[in-house]
């Protein structure tokens, strides 16, 4: 099967959604197919916060380029990068969406899988979420009711966010008025959104939650991942300590994660990601646990991180699946989130972790991190039950579960859904 795969990005070391794609590619080529990935760029990504995280990371070196796999190392993908104007204004993002057609109704591909929302194609797979709820998020994740105001303002006189929400529309308007045949849903969450602000019928709306794509180690070689990673940051053995993991520590709820551990019973605190450290280094100082506090930047190599902690503290304000919490889980690792987490339901069923109401329940989720007794035979027996529980996530019946949705979206009728657009 002909299949283009569509996203801005076509770079994992971006974020979950571009690591996805690339991952995803890699998956389709094994399996036969003719992927041509339509992307606006595949150039490595740098930024200054990257750059200055860089050093911090007990990984420096692959810190360059963090983010797991490589693009280049996915043989077998057609990569066709239409760059136009940047897709930080309005104009461009649609431009893009506009080449993208260009582009199939030229390729005919037999199936458009998108990610992006610029062209939803014949399959939406919206790996960030629904960008109504994102920005309704991004204005409640305000400290205060000025600054929220004022984010408010700011997303309602921006193009880039009006274009998001028009597109949006579109993708889950009838499949002859240019929307996508499925949407892929990679929660719960997701699934009732598209259903609360659209009105998406169930029919045409996959549940589909996202795959592990991470090997876990072996008990043996976790346990040498814990020590060399506690020996590496001063950690003692007998230290409890909490890792909170992402880019964006606004949304995904960084300063109230350091409260929760202000006020806990000397629990520690490592922060992977990039961002904008300084206010959340001021707060720490402010509640005096500044030496509880590690922010070691980003890494590539997570398992070791994962292996070296006890619990995942993420009290996210929006996060439409949340894979740092499915690999926590998966090595064992108790998760303490909020209700905005899309792998949520997960936490419950496997009953490792708590599920807040709100990042602000700071409270909450120090009784959570308290009430952790952290033990290594513990530990394990939690990796076999997550084990257990996540088997139809393992890639082979994930793409198992994919090809059949691309069998019963590519009829004839799909097939030329590109022409409509």
């Amino acid at each position: 099967m002909k299949i283009a795969l569509v996203i801005e990005h076509f770079d994992a070391a971006r974020g979950g959604a571009e690591h996805f794609a690339v991952w995803l590619a890699g998956q389709l080529v094994a399996r036969g197919h003719d992927v041509h990935v339509v992307c606006h760029d595949s150039r490595r990504h740098r930024d200054r916060y990257q750059a200055a995280h860089r050093g911090a990371s007990h990984d420096a070196v692959k810190s360059a380029t963090a983010g797991g796999i490589r693009t280049e190392s996915v043989p077998g993908v057609t990569i066709h990068a239409l760059q136009a104007a940047k897709l930080s204004t309005g104009f461009g993002f649609r431009q893009f969406g506009r080449r993208v057609a260009q582009w199939c109704r030229k390729h005919r591909p037999d199936l458009v899988h998108s990610i992006s929302v610029a062209f939803p194609g014949d399959v939406y797979h919206p790996q960030p979420g629904v960008y109504m709820r994102m920005q309704d998020q991004a204005i409640s994740s305000r400290d205060h009711s000025a600054a929220a105001g004022f984010k408010r303002l700011t997303l309602g006189i921006s193009g880039k966010q009006r274009a998001l929400l028009s597109l949006e529309k579109v993708a889950c308007k009838p499949v002859n008025r240019g929307g996508a045949d499925k949407i892929i849903c990679i929660s719960d969450l997701v699934m009732r959104d598209f259903t609360t602000f659209y009105h998406v019928p169930a029919d045409r709306l996959v549940r589909m939650e996202n795959p592990l794509m991470y090997r876990v180690p072996a008990d043996e070689e976790m346990l040498r991942d814990r020590q060399w990673f506690r020996g590496m940051y001063h950690l003692p053995d007998s230290a409890r300590v909490a890792l909170f993991a992402g880019h964006d520590f606004r949304r995904k709820g960084l300063s109230w994660a350091i409260r929760a551990v202000a006020a806990s019973d000397n629990w520690h605190l490592v922060v992977v990601g990039m961002g904008k450290v300084r206010r959340y280094l001021e707060l720490a100082e402010e509640l005096r646990i500044s030496p509880r506090v590690k922010f070691i930047g980003p890494t590539r190599e997570m398992s070791r991180v994962y292996a070296g902690v006890d619990a995942l503290l993420f009290p996210t304000f929006y996060d439409s699946f949340g894979l740092v919490a499915l690999e926590a889980m998966a090595h064992g690792l108790e998760v303490i989130s909020t209700r905005f987490l899309g792998a949520a339901n997960l936490v419950e069923d496997l009953g490792m972790g708590m599920i807040v109401d709100s990042p602000r329940c700071v409270h909450d989720m120090t009784s959570a991190l308290d009430s952790i007794r952290p033990t290594w035979e513990r530990r394990l027996n939690m990796v076999r039950s997550a084990e257990t529980h996540f088997a139809p996530l393992r890639p082979q019946g994930y793409m198992d579960r994919l090809e059949q949705i691309y069998r019963e979206t590519a009829t004839p009728r799909s097939r030329h859904a590109v022409e409509r657009r």
